[in-house]
């Protein structure tokens, strides 16, 4: 198994070969996705020396103490490197929750890395991360295209066309960037007679899965499966009885193990800082198919 230092170098620019399925992610030895990282072009800008004794100190930590972890410790130190540009999002009580650990658990994984407690380490991962680099992956829209048709199911997609069809209300639940194409997509719904919401604002998402109920669809969405917001309102819809159907990039995540429908696309990533500026495109091209076929059988 890699080890959590090369983790942190290879980061979440590894890219899955387009030939594996995704039922085979779990079966996926990290050593293969080090061996498969994408193509990335980096600008740094002025402050790099500093940046550079940020990561190092936080490389020093994780490779000094690394091997004084236990196995849950392991994983959740993963998890945490996996987060990287939602590190700053991420608290202890979620961290806990997710692994079924006391929150103490992971002050005394902290504390084996040498940091204080939780939020030195979340900081000193923060300041290593190079908070002023522009990141562009050279990945082609055409690939992108041909890797996203090779993992759309078509069966899966008749299931979501039939639910539509039959749900009493639809939901996006969505953030950033990825609320243009939900709200595309609603507004052709609307226009074809159905009832539609696209929520974004955090604690509006979960007010509003707590009304929902077993004839209503939700369609979560998201790059990295990881927005907190939007697993917490799709968990919240799920216990209501709601039809899930997530779509995002193509990676084990949170919010797909949600779904009765998970749908995965290929992303292209691009970073200016912290901000995410990923291409959405492949969602719109998702949305537009399931359109495209709900139109066809709602006009027969």
């Amino acid at each position: 198994m890699i080890s959590l230092t090369t983790q942190i170098c290879v980061g979440k620019h590894a890219r899955l070969p387009s030939s594996w399925a995704i039922g085979n992610l779990d079966r996926l030895p990290i050593s293969h996705l080090a061996t498969q990282s994408g193509t990335i072009y980096t600008a740094r800008c002025e402050g790099l020396k500093h940046l550079m004794k940020d990561q190092e100190s936080f490389y020093d930590h994780v490779r000094a103490g690394e091997s004084k972890l236990n196995d849950l410790e392991s994983e959740i130190m993963r998890y945490i490197i996996e987060l990287r540009d939602d590190i700053d999002d991420v608290t202890l009580k979620s961290v806990a929750e997710r692994f079924f650990v006391a929150p103490n658990t992971i002050v005394r994984l902290a504390h084996k890395l040498g940091f204080s407690g939780f939020t030195e380490l979340k900081q000193s991962y923060s300041a290593s991360l190079d908070r002023n680099r522009f990141t562009i992956e050279a990945l082609p829209l055409d690939t992108q295209l041909v890797q996203t048709k090779d993992l759309l199911n078509d069966r899966v997609i008749d299931s979501v066309v039939s639910l539509i069809q039959d749900a009493s209300h639809i939901v996006f639940f969505c953030s950033g960037f990825s609320k243009y194409p939900c709200l595309e997509m609603a507004e052709k719904l609307k226009i074809m007679g159905k009832n539609t919401d696209t929520l974004s604002e955090r604690h509006v998402m979960r007010h509003y899965a707590e009304l929902l109920g077993k004839n209503d669809l939700v369609f979560s969405v998201s790059v990295s499966g990881e927005t907190q917001v939007s697993i917490d309102a799709t968990s919240i819809a799920k216990t209501r009885g709601c039809k899930v159907v997530t779509l995002t990039g193509f990676s084990r995540n949170s919010l797909s193990k949600l779904a009765d429908y998970p749908i995965y696309t290929v992303q292209k990533e691009i970073r200016l800082g912290s901000m995410d500026l990923d291409s959405r495109l492949m969602f719109y091209y998702v949305f537009e198919l399931i359109f495209e076929r709900y139109f066809k059988l709602a006009k027969k």
